[in-house]
């Protein structure tokens, strides 16, 4: 288990001040990345064929789905 991860598999009321910087520290690492977001999220998978008649269709009569 990596030292985050034991820190939040802990008690959160037996946690020291130094323990909680910790996380907040971590936290504020990730934060970048969580802020940028994952350019794999959601699917990636291409779209259908009806999935792409529906796009078509709504784009030629200007429906916003």
């Amino acid at each position: 288990m990596t030292d985050i991860a034991e820190l939040f598999a802990r008690d959160p009321l037996s946690l020291t001040n130094e323990d909680v910087r910790t996380i907040v520290e971590e936290m504020r690492k990730s934060r970048q990345q969580f802020t940028l977001g994952n350019a794999k999220a959601g699917s990636t998978k291409p779209k259908t064929e009806k999935q792409k008649l529906m796009s078509d269709l709504a784009s030629k009569l200007d429906i916003s789905i």
